[in-house]
């Protein structure tokens, strides 16, 4: 909506907030599950203000219209099911920390994006025009769009703002607000949208891309010096992990008897066939949290790092 563009304060929306301010956009990997399910017990450390749906190049739900077919498609129902499980806590979590949101306020925050194929931003979605608005809303510090796909929906709605201004004698002022409120923290590049139109039309909003930091944290963790991943290995993760209530009950582990909806049959970690590919992984080994790092980055630690990676 254009009237929520404003500068001089007769308008808009400004929210204020001693934690920051993000967005969550996911294809809903099975690593993005079981980051989300994280994310909800960190809940209280940001300011979430809206958890988008889209696609990427490992996961789309395709477009019979278009004759494309879905490809890993894992649904639009995961994260509804995980919040329902949440309910059950969120008082539990509320007696220790008032500061955790309720179920209710999590699912109106939820929106469907850009989801057909790898790349799509050809249309208006409820989840690019939620962030079209929240982009030209006024915050008072940035919003932080958390990327744990590709970042299609945000162009796409990056793309109707242009539309909406680019010919007006607001656009100037409209980019600029834009650039300064919003930071995009990318986890890999997970579809073209940056390379083809983010970059080259928006050239001066901030971007944290995160190439390879994360691999600590996802597939890769096995690379690592085992001395500096007993958390991740499986006799930890049965005693930490495995049978800790409703909203624990949906993580992931390797071997785990699980089957993610949608997901090709030899991508299944949770599978004996899985195991007996990928002997270097024991039964309930942590699989991957690997979009974790983009929120971990936000929770303050006293170090100052949010005003400069360099920092802390």
């Amino acid at each position: 909506m254009d009237d929520l563009f404003c500068y001089d304060g007769s308008g808009g929306s400004t929210h204020m907030t001693d934690r920051i301010q993000t967005v969550i956009t996911t294809d809903g990997e099975v690593d993005d599950m079981n980051s989300f399910i994280r994310a909800l017990y960190y809940s209280k450390e940001m300011d979430i203000r809206g958890i988008v749906l889209s696609a990427s190049m490992y996961h789309y739900a395709g477009n019979i219209k278009k004759g494309t077919a879905p490809y890993r498609w894992t649904g639009t129902q995961w994260m509804y099911r995980f919040l329902d499980d949440y309910r059950t806590i969120q008082n539990n979590l509320k007696s220790h920390d008032q500061r955790y949101p309720s179920a209710d306020e999590l699912y109106s925050l939820i929106h469907v994006g850009n989801i057909s194929s790898c790349g799509d931003m050809e249309e208006e979605t409820d989840g690019s025009l939620f962030l079209t608005d929240l982009f030209l809303q006024k915050h008072g510090q940035p919003v932080y769009v958390q990327t744990w796909g590709g970042t299609n929906t945000t162009a796409r709605a990056l793309k109707t703002i242009e539309e909406r201004y680019r010919n007006t004698d607001q656009w100037q002022k409209v980019y600029q607000h834009v650039c300064d409120h919003i930071i995009l923290y990318i986890i890999l590049d997970q579809d073209v949208t940056f390379s083809t139109y983010i970059s080259r039309k928006w050239p001066d909003i901030r971007i944290i891309q995160d190439t390879s930091n994360f691999w600590h944290f996802a597939y890769a963790w096995k690379r690592n010096n085992p001395a500096l991943t007993e958390t991740l290995q499986s006799p930890w993760c049965q005693k930490y992990l495995m049978h800790k209530g409703p909203l624990m009950a949906h993580y992931a582990l390797m071997g785990d008897g699980r089957m993610i909806d949608g997901e090709l049959y030899e991508e299944q970690r949770g599978t004996d066939d899985y195991l007996k590919a990928h002997p270097e992984y024991q039964r309930y080994d942590f699989i991957s949290e690997g979009d974790t790092p983009s929120f971990l980055y936000l929770i303050d630690r006293g170090l100052r790092s949010i005003e400069h990676p360099s920092y802390g």
